[in-house]
């Protein structure tokens, strides 16, 4: 027994020797950073290994005349990291920080070319603060409208109808729009697209959008819708095969979406006040989830996604005309001229048609108008920024109007 456990002991130092002498030092080319380091891990002389840092989590370099970040690659468990106020104009090591959430690069030498790298961690999660924080300040002619305002007690809800695409000269929106987003602390959407899992997203799309039986499009819509689908994606420069197992409603959205970006008119809303959001650190609640929202869409018959598809088979021209048509008009703010071109009183919709958008619209404004209310009741005194789209708040039965036959007193404010 007594061998054994010598035995034992003297393995488990092998082990650890093994580990110690198989782990390659460190060698970091800037000597501010290494002083830094081995203050920050206590270790003031000695090789450096990889272990030396693995209860690092937060970090700050800040002013330290840094110019060279190598070395610091092997730092995953690091998820804090500020390196402002430096000389560092190489940031490639940021992606090979596994446990990165935040990082801020502000003050020093960054041009243009570093926009792709801080895209990309921004992809990953990274909040990248690259940027000195201004206020925005908004224009008393400034564009927008579609703002409403309800409260209860001291909390305060600001409710803004939104548009998913834009161009950047929407912004900054105007004055009031604007000074409502300031007052808010939290920040309320349809969705979180700043907190979305990628792999799970991708996943959801693939059970809802995607045929798993074998069959193609080709084999679920018309020959002549066909050749028009192959003909729009050629224009747009997606080969068909890519996208051939899509069904009818995926390739919609995709179709929109290419079309969407193609023109440049990624500037959304949304994607404006979220981004503001995470810059400064405001709370964000989602009222959805993907699933609810890509769902409406997936759980309609095969006839009416192929109405869809055929309906998003326009020319980019056509496309561009028409939104730069509905960009003015939700600039101008004109509520009725908005609800007038969006929707067609004169033609008597489907039985399916009145289903979909009673899920796209009606349920969902429901749904929006009880989370709503429950932020009213709760009275914790916070403001919240509800952002959606702007039909949610002009197609009865609206958000507004649900408010109001619960008895709330919400006013139009611009």
């Amino acid at each position: 027994m007594k061998r054994l456990f010598t035995n034992l002991l003297v393995v488990m130092l092998a082990l650890v020797i093994t580990a110690c002498q198989s782990e390659e030092a460190i060698s970091f080319s800037d000597g501010q950073l290494e002083e830094a380091l081995r203050g920050e891990i206590e270790k003031p002389d000695g090789e450096l290994y990889e272990t030396d840092f693995d209860e690092l989590v937060e970090l700050d370099l800040s002013g330290l005349g840094i110019s060279d970040l190598t070395g610091m690659e092997v730092m995953d468990g690091l998820e804090t990291l500020s390196l402002e106020d430096n000389d560092i104009n190489d940031f490639s090591l940021l992606k090979d920080l596994e446990g990165l959430e935040e990082v801020n690069v502000m003050n020093n030498p960054i041009d243009e070319e570093h926009q792709a790298l801080f895209d990309e961690l921004a992809e990953q999660g990274v909040v990248v603060h690259f940027t000195e924080e201004t206020e925005v300040v908004g224009s008393p002619d400034g564009p927008g409208g579609f703002l409403w305002k309800v409260e209860n007690g001291d909390t305060t809800v600001y409710l803004q109808g939104t548009i998913h695409a834009g161009t950047e000269d929407f912004y900054p929106l105007n004055e009031k729009i604007e000074d409502a987003y300031r007052e808010a602390d939290v920040v309320v959407p349809e969705i979180d697209i700043t907190d979305l899992n990628v792999m799970e997203v991708q996943q959801l799309t693939m059970d809802l959008g995607v045929y798993e039986d074998g069959t193609t499009i080709e084999d679920h819509i018309p020959e002549d819708v066909y050749s028009e689908l192959a003909t729009t994606l050629d224009e747009l420069g997606l080969p068909l095969q890519m996208v051939e197992n899509f069904k009818p409603w995926f390739l919609s959205s995709t179709i929109q979406q290419l079309m969407t970006e193609q023109l440049g008119f990624m500037h959304g809303v949304d994607q404006y006040f979220l981004d503001r959001a995470t810059q400064d650190d405001k709370e964000i609640i989602a009222l959805e989830t993907v699933e609810e929202q890509l769902s409406i869409f997936a759980d309609t018959s095969d006839d009416y996604q192929i109405q869809m598809l055929e309906d998003s088979l326009v020319d980019i021209d056509d496309y561009e005309q028409d939104m730069l048509e509905l960009f003015s008009l939700y600039k101008e703010g004109d509520v009725d001229e908005l609800l007038t071109t969006l929707t067609d009183a004169e033609v008597e919709p489907s039985a399916e048609e009145q289903a979909f958008m009673e899920a796209l619209n009606d349920e969902r404004n429901f749904g929006m108008a009880d989370t709503i209310a429950e932020f009213l009741e709760e009275d914790n005194g916070d403001t919240y920024f509800v952002i959606v789209g702007s039909l949610h708040l002009i197609m009865e039965p609206h958000v507004v109007s649900i408010l109001e036959d619960e008895g709330y007193e919400v006013e139009h404010v611009y």
